[in-house]
């Protein structure tokens, strides 16, 4: 069965492409601020900022660690199998 030396490298490359996914996406929400949702006179509301955040960090996290340990498990299998 495939065993691979590397199995972290796709929640690693999933947490570090989420968490810039998610930064870039919130600051963006944030001074864009639609209808006023994440910032008024009285300050930033936090909890929707945090529930953006989350809602984007989660799927991205789970989407790209599944698609780099998936691309990475298929890559050690070609290799190892082609020649």
């Amino acid at each position: 069965m495939f065993r691979s030396k590397r199995w972290w490298l796709g929640p690693v490359t999933g947490a570090v492409v989420s968490a810039t996914v998610t930064a870039i996406v919130v600051a963006w929400e944030w001074i864009e601020n639609p209808g006023g949702i994440f910032r008024s006179e009285l300050g930033t509301n936090w909890q929707f900022v945090s529930d953006t955040a989350i809602s984007w960090f989660v799927p991205t996290l789970v989407y790209v660690t599944v698609i780099v340990s998936v691309s990475q498990a298929a890559w050690h299998f070609v290799k190892r199998y082609q020649g």
